[in-house]
């Protein structure tokens, strides 16, 4: 870890494999701190060892500060002249902790190594001996799934190795590899961000196992919102629209605003009570952004990387929350996600526009339909830091 993505010690200006991958990390753990339940550990424990341990940093909430200093702490004196990789006794020792043993939620290692276990540390097959352990971690009663990242420029037996190890995991990539193959800063960035988006879900639907909070199945009180995951006044709880409108939470206030009378034709959306124009008819779903050349709605890469809580949605790179929650519409009207309008609904048979997501009769939108999910995210970020002789 103390060389670069191409294996070779850092020149002036460059970064290390550890550098890059902490500083992934705690991207990371920064987003989800305080949402999900995080651990942390490194291995191996001691420098020249093969020794191991369960958490550096015990699974919880609020823990960032904690595992950003962990990855700095230890060693004391960095780099390290040697290490071993000890990843079998790693995974077991993991798997093994209280903290990973609630039936309630689903559990995963993260783990980010530049290379494949060691005969020193895992016996005569350490890859075996390894795969036997990702898998125990599976298959113990409470499973534990690991998730293996391959980063830096490794050789094709350790990528053989990594791709046993990832598919005993139950994580499997979809690539050409099964484990998560990156080779630089960039590749890892957006590797680690596209893991936690599937794991977690988001775009106010696409949530694959739920999170704490009042964005996940907490959800909030009557007469409140979710903001930032805390509950709040809903400002239009109290608000008395005249007949025609309805109240629009702007995320600080709630305004009376005019609904459409009738359906907005092809080409245009509702807007404060008018029909606009509008290539897509939208607003595009979450995710999407309108191709104005031919009126589709197509993904948007800025939202390609982009993980939101399982109520909001992306929208142009930013999570934002959907009105929709909070908007009760007039009867015969519906609210339009992500636009807060209120306005009868298309007709299904009008296909020259995008009709995208929209709320039930009522006020009520899918996001608020979700309800409780699977279970909650727990990942141990297993962090391998291991030392190979430099490249001249």
């Amino acid at each position: 870890m103390k060389q670069t993505p191409k294996g070779v010690a850092p020149q002036t200006g460059e970064l290390s494999k550890w550098q890059i991958a902490t500083s992934s990390l705690r991207t990371i753990v920064n987003k989800y701190d305080g949402l999900l339940p995080l651990g942390y550990s490194n291995f191996p424990y001691r420098e020249s060892s093969c020794d191991t341990r369960s958490f550096n940093v015990p699974v919880g909430y609020g823990t960032r500060q904690a595992i950003i200093d962990a990855m700095f702490a230890f060693p004391t004196a960095y780099p390290w002249n040697g290490g071993s990789t000890p990843t079998c006794t790693a995974v077991s020792n993991l798997a093994a902790d209280p903290a990973l043993k609630d039936t309630t939620r689903q559990q995963y290692i993260l783990l980010v190594t530049d290379g494949a276990p060691e005969a020193v540390c895992c016996g005569v097959d350490p890859v075996k001996s390894t795969v036997d352990a990702i898998t125990a971690a599976a298959s113990q009663s409470v499973p534990v799934r690991t998730i293996v990242v391959g980063f830096g420029n490794l050789p094709a037996a350790e990528q053989t190795a990594l791709d046993q190890m990832a598919f005993s995991g139950g994580v499997p990539d979809s690539g050409d590899h099964k484990f998560f193959s990156a080779d630089s800063a960039a590749t890892l960035d957006t590797k680690l961000a596209s893991i936690l988006k599937t794991l977690v879900g988001g775009d106010a639907g696409a949530a694959v196992t739920c999170e704490d909070g009042c964005y996940g199945s907490g959800g909030c009180p009557s007469g409140q919102v979710c903001l930032k995951n805390a509950c709040v006044a809903n400002p239009c709880s109290t608000q008395s629209c005249p007949s025609g409108q309805s109240c629009l939470f702007t995320g600080t206030t709630g305004t009376c605003v005019a609904v459409c009378s009738s359906p907005c034709p092809s080409g245009t959306r509702c807007d404060n009570g008018s029909c606009v124009a509008d290539a897509c008819g939208g607003p595009c779903p979450a995710g999407q952004m309108c191709n104005t050349a031919n009126g589709q709605c197509l993904p948007d890469p800025k939202c390609a990387t982009v993980a939101c809580h399982t109520t909001q949605g992306c929208i142009a790179g930013k999570c934002v929350d959907n009105p929709c929650t909070y908007t009760t519409c007039p009867a015969g009207t519906q609210c339009v996600d992500f636009s807060g309008m209120c306005m009868p609904p298309r007709s299904p048979d009008d296909t020259g526009m995008n009709t995208g997501c929209q709320c039930d009769l009522g006020g009520r939108s899918h996001a608020t339909e979700l309800g409780p999910l699977g279970a909650l995210l727990v990942l141990g970020l297993l962090m391998h830091r291991r030392h190979r002789r430099q490249i001249a």
